[in-house]
């Protein structure tokens, strides 16, 4: 096997093809594949689908030569990316250089793969009786087409009389690569970045709470990022991203303007291996905070959807019997965390810890302020009843009226939160409320109440809905 020949020998009936693939660069420029820069951004969600609410955009730095011909191919990028997000911006003459053809090439370590990137080039197929030499005009699984020197095209059947497929140098890639062609003005060396979007990564918060003496905790804030791109990202700089990016809403409705976003920058650079879970710090811990004892009443949970819930009656939460939660709240300390699981212990006497159980970490996402679930609240009862629901005869609007009902049975006064959710579409307004609340991020409102003991106070107020 000569220097500048690639040979694929057929040794079954099907498709089975085993390959000794002599490599060689073809005359495409190859840009470095180590990275002088990476910078990653995670939405939080699942990494496996954009819709999921994971993903990420990733940037490269890396030089490359730019020939005359302008082609350069760039290896080591995520298997998953979508190449219709692609960016490709020179450093050294961003308004002299553009792209002018893009190709994203994956699974080209397999015979088949490398056969199908040589149409249109030389090729020989070596058969029981003789050689036929020629241009590969196409592949499938059954048969090659070539064209050979009299113009003439050859279907040969792919058999055991196929002894020998002989190709030209090929620029063989074991990884998924970028390749373009370039208009430079100015060949030579160039830095790059080249950015895109892509799934594969994703990250999820891990929080841990220690209870003390006399409501007091230690409070640790984790990420978890795992990396499922089948890339190495070593050094890489990583910024991690409360909510992913707001699709549009579906059936042709207008949704309302999503909560912001909230990053997280991680100080030092990290290594991100191929198939790995990392864990990095969110925040600073937080050891013997003081924390409020608080009653949390809901009535139901969110129920939004993609579409509205156009039907007053359609889902109505339980009118009573909710059990009402105590929290111990943290102030947010001017980090916005958001929800995620919480593993609650309790640290003994001669110092051990004993777990407790696992839940959600709440959070007001208004004020940042945290929640952690430390058992009932018997003595807080509550009841929500619907006082009136109206459909615009438009049909592009809903006003409904809420009642809702607490009462503190203890011997000792109590704050109650009424957390509230406006469930039926995202486009919504508090209209009128008797006891002035809070947006708390999402669907989320809130009245802050202090009950005396055995005292009762009934809110209402009046949400509008438009789609």
């Amino acid at each position: 096997m000569t220097a500048n020949q690639t040979h694929v020998r057929r040794t079954a009936v099907m498709v089975g093809l085993s390959a000794a693939v002599a490599i060689a660069a073809g005359g495409r420029a190859l840009a470095e594949r180590r990275d002088t820069r990476t910078s990653i951004s995670i939405w939080r969600g699942g990494g496996t689908t954009y819709g999921g609410g994971g993903g990420a955009f990733v940037s490269h730095r890396r030089d490359v030569e730019i020939g005359a011909d302008g082609l350069v191919r760039f290896p080591g990028v995520a298997a998953g990316m979508d190449a219709a997000t692609v960016e490709v911006h020179s450093v050294t003459d961003p308004t002299g250089t553009s792209v002018v053809e893009q190709r994203f090439s994956t699974n080209l370590a397999t015979p088949e793969a490398l056969l199908s990137r040589q149409v249109g080039k030389p090729v020989t197929v070596v058969l029981a009786q003789g050689e036929v030499s020629g241009v590969l005009r196409a592949v499938s699984l059954d048969a090659l087409v070539v064209e050979t020197a009299g113009k003439n095209l050859e279907i040969i059947r792919r058999g055991e009389h196929v002894v020998d497929i002989k190709l030209g140098a090929a620029a063989f890639d074991r990884e998924p690569t970028l390749e373009w062609k370039l208009s430079a003005k100015k060949p030579g060396k160039h830095t790059i970045d080249v950015s895109y979007r892509t799934y594969g990564l994703s990250w999820a918060p891990e929080y841990t709470a220690v209870l003390g003496d006399g409501d007091a905790l230690d409070f640790t804030a984790w990420a978890t990022v795992r990396n499922d791109t089948g890339l190495d990202l070593p050094g890489t700089e990583l910024t991690l991203v409360s909510e992913a990016p707001a699709a549009p809403a579906a059936g042709g409705f207008v949704a309302g303007a999503p909560r912001p976003p909230v990053s997280f920058k991680i100080a030092r650079p990290v290594d991100l291996p191929a198939g790995a879970a990392l864990q990095v710090e969110l925040a600073a811990k937080r050891a013997g905070v003081k924390a409020r004892r608080v009653s949390v009443f809901e009535a139901g949970t969110d129920q939004s959807s993609a579409y509205p819930l156009q039907d007053c009656y359609g889902y109505m939460p339980p009118a009573s019997g909710v059990r009402t939660e105590q929290m111990l709240e943290l102030d947010a300390r001017g980090v916005k965390l958001p929800e995620g699981t919480v593993r609650v212990f309790r640290r003994g006497a001669a110092g051990g810890l004993t777990i407790i159980g696992e839940d959600q970490l709440r959070v007001n996402a208004a004020t940042g302020a945290l929640r952690v679930r430390a058992g009932v609240a018997p003595e807080i009862s509550g009841e929500r009843r619907q006082v009136d629901c109206r459909v615009d005869p438009g049909g592009r609007a809903l006003r409904e009226k809420i009642e809702v009902k607490v009462e503190n049975k203890s011997k000792s006064a109590s704050d109650v939160v009424v957390r509230e959710y406006m469930y039926r579409w995202s486009n919504w307004r508090i209209d009128e409320e008797d006891e002035k609340g809070q947006r708390a991020g999402g669907t989320a409102h809130e009245w802050k109440l202090r009950l005396k003991a055995g005292e009762s106070k009934t809110l209402t107020y009046t949400v509008v809905y438009t789609w």
